[in-house]
Parts: C-alpha cells; structure tokens; sequence
C-alpha cells in the first residue's frame, strides 16, 4: 500500500491515459465532450482516447488548438505534450503538413524546446521537406519572441537540411529584424531578396508605421511604385492608417475608391480604421457614411466593433440621441454594448430629461446578458441615475 502512494504524479498520470474513458457514438458527441470539460485531466482523457477512435476528430484542427490552449492555461504543460506525443502513435499519414502541425501546437504553447525536437523528429523520419519547414521553425521563434535565436537557427538549419529558403522565409526574418528595430539590417535583407512580392514590403510599412518613421515609410511606397509591384490590401491599410493617424480621414477614405479601381478587396479592418478616424475628430456623418458603404459593398459581413466604435464616440462628444440610436443598432443586431460607454449614454440621457429613453435601453441591452456579462453590468447598474 505504501509504495502506491510513492507512486510519482507522471507515473500515475500515464495510467489515466491508459484507461479508456466512455466511449462516444459519434465524432460531434465526442468534440462536444472536448469543448464542455472544464477539468484538465479528464478533458486530456477524453481527448486521448477519442483521437483513437475517430479520424474525423484528427482531422479537426481546432479541436486540437482548443485544447492545446486550455490545459495551457491550466498550467498543465504534461498533459498537452502527451497529447501531442500521442499523435504520433497514431495511424495519420506522416507527412511534412502532420509534423508542422504538431510543431506549431507545441509553439502556441510556449513549449519551444519541444517545437525543435519535434523539427528533428521528422528529419529523422525522412520526410521530404521543403521551405513549408523552415518557415514553421522560424515562426516558432518569432511567435515565441526569440529573436536572436532566429537569427541563428536560420543560418545553422540551412546547411542542415537540403532546402533553399525563398521569399516566404526571408519575410519571416524581415519581421524578425523588423521587431527588433533594426530597420537597417532589414532593408539590407530586402535589397538582397532575388524575388521580394508586396508582403516582403508589406513588413517594413507596417514597422515604419510603428515606429513613426514617415520617411521611411514614404521610402518604402516609392521603391514599390518604382519596382511595379500591385498594393495589396494589407498594402493599402498601412497607407489608410497613417492618413487616419495624420488625422486625414477624407485621403484614407479615398483610398477605398482606389481599391475598387484596382480590383482590391478590402477587408473589415479598411472601413474600420476609416470610421474611427473620422469619429475620432467627431465627423460621425463622415463615419457613417463609411459603415454604409461597408454594408452595401458586401465585401465582408457586419461586425460589432464598426458599430462600437462610433458608439462610443458619439458617447464621448456629448452626441447622446445619435449614440442612443447607435446603441439600440447594436442591441438589434444580438450584440453587447460596452458597459462604460453605455454608463456615459444613461447619464447623458438623465441629463437631458430623457429618463424612459434611459430606462428603455437599458432593459434593452440587460436581455441581451447571460452568465457573468449579467453580473458585471450589475455593478454599472448600480451607479446609475436612474
């Protein structure tokens, strides 16, 4: 009896993994087991055991990132590096996508050491690798903020393995130099690219952007001008933020007439930088105008922060009937406002006489709560004058 109980935690947590958990008809029963277990070790039984069971559960790689995720938050590093390991038991194909998807888990786990021995795992294992390879490893430290080991893993792997990199690769460490601030090492990089596209150039607008560096960014547009190089819209966001930023909306606004000549689509993030840099200097016709174009384009489907974002403007510069409006908006489309600037428009309303309307919204916005949303605006709710 005495030596079960000096049995060591990892021993004993192998054998839970041993054990067969219930099993479950379906693939769908068992991801909804997954999605609903709060406790780590069980959750990590569940998903061990049902990974063997059904290929359709391998083949969902949200499933997998979900629960890489929430034993990560747990505290429970064992659990997601048996889960991991045990994938490899397993009959998937053996190819160089499985590797880089178990090397890419163990990255958005933090687990970096395991990233790389996995890398070598699958060398050892003889797969044919190509640049796919060698842009997980240098997303492993770039995600996991190791720079100076990309620097010089990226130098030691190339002459490890028989892959050239190309344009994809040389842009991870673009971002690499770009992090770090050292624009000049990065620009040296872009000059010796033999094929750099727009996203190579897309890195170092966004790091000039960041940096407040208008002059390199400026430098950045002409040398794609003068390379015939086509924007693409991430192109086209950087030059739409630092108009916004520069508090030259109406520009930025032009740039979506530009996009639709070009045949660029754009994305949420276009209009949405363009209607908080119109609501930012209280041009909320001009915003408004912008999320009306947004929604009659059709090019990306209504999100709630468009209408957050000028909500909580309108709430901030006293325009309270135009923010109750936007508020009931936001109500009807089965979103949730956001509780401080919901307090500023209840009070704004008091302030006017417009007590019912206050009152009305409020009611409103509280069906709208589940959970511990209910709870927290409880507290908002308290302190109002109503």
């Amino acid at each position: 009896m005495a030596s079960i109980c000096r049995t060591p935690k990892r021993l004993l947590s192998l054998a839970r993994f041993s054990t067969l958990s219930a099993p479950f008809p379906t693939f769908l029963a068992a991801k909804s087991a997954v999605e609903s277990e709060p406790n780590p070790e069980k959750l990590a039984d569940i998903f061990h055991d049902q990974s063997s069971n059904f290929a359709r559960f391998r083949r969902h790689r949200p499933l997998y990132e979900l629960s890489c995720c929430r034993l990560t938050r747990s505290g429970r590093l064992d659990l997601v590096e048996r889960l991991i390991d045990h994938q490899k038991t397993l009959p998937h194909p053996r190819t160089e996508g499985f590797w880089i998807r178990l090397i890419m888990l163990y990255s958005a786990s933090g687990m970096v050491e395991h990233a790389l021995r996995t890398f070598y795992q699958m060398v050892e294992d003889r797969v044919q690798l190509t640049e796919k390879s060698i842009c997980a490893i240098l997303t492993v430290y770039l995600d996991n903020n190791l720079i100076d080991d990309l620097h010089s893993t990226f130098t030691t792997m190339l002459s490890e393995i028989d892959v050239s990199p190309g344009t994809k690769s040389y842009n991870l460490v673009l971002k690499a130099f770009c992090r770090q601030k050292d624009m000049e090492s990065a620009r040296k990089l872009l000059h010796k690219m033999e094929n750099p596209d727009i996203g190579s150039y897309n890195v170092l607008l966004e790091a000039y952007l960041k940096n407040g560096d208008r002059v390199g960014f400026d430098e950045i547009l002409k040398e794609i001008k003068n390379k015939g190089l086509e924007h693409d819209c991430s192109t086209y966001n950087h030059r739409i933020l630092r108009f916004c930023k520069n508090k030259e909306s109406v520009r930025a606004k032009k740039l979506l007439d530009e996009m639709a000549v070009k045949g660029v689509k754009p994305n949420s993030a276009s209009y949405n930088m363009i209607i908080f840099g119109f609501s930012k200097v209280g041009d909320f016709e001009s915003a408004q105008k912008v999320l009306e174009r947004m929604l009659a384009d059709g090019y990306v489907a209504p999100c709630s922060i468009s209408y957050i974002i000028l909500f909580q403007h309108m709430v901030k510069e006293g325009e309270f009937d135009s923010a109750l409006n936007m508020c009931k908006e936001i109500i009807r489309r089965k979103w949730v406002p956001p509780f401080e600037a919901m307090e500023g428009l209840v009070k704004g309303l008091v302030e006017m006489s417009e007590v019912e309307a206050a009152k009305e919204v409020v009611e409103k916005m509280k069906k709208r709560l589940k959970g511990n949303a209910a709870d927290s605006w409880k507290t908002h709710e308290a302190a109002l004058p109503l």
